[in-house]
Formats: structure tokens, C-alpha cells, sequence
């Protein structure tokens, strides 16, 4: 009896160390972004994107699988030969190709998208991914890095390209605490998975 009784208590104790979620976390869910290295605003020249280590905090916390988008023609690293080329992007509404898919595409139901903001919006080879799957039927959640624009309107973008889906309401974190502060930049991840009713 006493061994039984010391079995429950270990039970509960390590159930208590376990994050318990408000809504059960979705069974398949997927971490999507973009993400660049080389010389960024703000931050200098890094080895991990902005918004990668976003992602992956991100990845950390729900249990997510991570799929990064990669350019199949490299940006370059230097941050003032990026500019013109995402602005004729953005003027040709271009669709620049990347490398790899998603396998499984059909088993995710929840899929967090993130990307950094160029101008205003969505870097274009975001625009190809959208574009390259079916969202029907699944739960979106954008995330982005920043310098001070926010989403830049990006959330609604969303909404507005992707019908039959759920939105919820993303989040934006400057690049710079991204980069610098995985401590914060982890509460804010935290708190806002709480506010959508991802976790207590």
C-alpha cells in the first residue's frame, strides 16, 4: 500500500512540472518561416536570422515541427545589396523559388507562419509558399520580426489570401530583441500563446 501510495504522489508531482495547455494543443502542428543571415538592420551581420530564432522559440514551446523557407537563389549578405532586389520584387510581384517542400502537408491542422517585414509586407517568396498549398480547413498563426512597423498589415493580407481557414491573432517582435534577447523574446511567446488560449 505504501509503495502504491508513493507511486500516486510521484505521479502527480512530475504531472506537476508539465505545462498544462488551456485548449489541448492540436496534434499536428507546424512552425513555417523565413528567415535571412548576413547583415540585417538594426542587428548587424548575425549567422541566425531574426526571425529564425523566433521560430524556434516558438517550435520550443508548442512542440511544433519546423520547416524554414530557402531562397533557391540566395539573398546577398550584404544588407544594402538586399534592398533593390526585394524592392523589384515587391514591384514585379514576383514569386522567387525555394528549395524543399513540407512533407506530410495534409496532417497539419495548426500552422504558424513567420517572416520578416520588407517594405511594408511579406517578403514575395512568402507569397510562393501561400500560393504552393491548400490552407482549407487549417488554423493560421503569423508571426514576424520587425524594426517598427509591427505586422504592417500582414495578419489581414492573410486573411484576405487564404479562404476557408482560421486566423488567429499574431505576433510581432522587433528584430533587434529577437536577436539579442531569446529571454524576452520567449515571455512574449509565452504570453501570447496564453492570449489565443494555446496554454495557461
Amino acid at each position: 500500500m505504501k509503495k502504491l501510495v508513493s507511486l500516486l504522489l510521484a505521479t502527480i508531482l512530475l504531472c506537476s512540472a508539465i505545462p498544462v495547455f488551456a485548449e489541448e494543443m492540436p496534434a499536428h502542428v507546424l512552425v513555417v518561416y523565413f528567415s535571412r543571415t548576413g547583415e540585417n538592420y538594426n542587428v548587424g551581420f548575425i549567422q541566425e536570422g531574426n526571425t529564425a530564432k523566433m521560430a524556434k522559440i516558438i517550435a520550443a514551446q508548442t512542440g511544433a515541427d519546423l520547416f524554414e523557407i530557402v531562397p533557391e537563389v540566395p539573398y546577398p549578405d550584404d544588407y544594402d545589396s538586399v534592398l533593390p532586389i526585394a524592392t523589384q520584387e515587391k514591384n514585379e510581384d514576383a514569386r522567387p523559388a525555394y528549395i524543399g517542400d513540407v512533407e506530410n502537408w495534409e496532417q497539419y491542422d495548426t500552422v504558424f507562419i513567420g517572416y520578416p517585414i520588407w517594405w511594408a509586407g511579406m517578403p514575395c517568396i512568402m507569397y510562393t509558399f501561400l500560393e504552393n498549398h491548400d490552407f482549407t480547413g487549417k488554423t493560421v498563426i503569423p508571426f514576424n520580426t520587425h524594426e517598427g512597423s509591427g505586422q504592417a498589415g500582414t495578419q489581414q493580407d492573410l486573411e484576405g489570401r487564404l479562404p476557408g481557414i482560421t486566423v488567429l491573432q499574431g505576433l510581432a517582435v522587433r528584430g533587434s530583441k529577437a536577436q539579442n534577447d531569446a529571454e524576452g523574446t520567449g515571455e512574449d511567446v509565452a504570453n501570447w500563446l496564453k492570449s489565443i488560449g494555446l496554454s495557461e
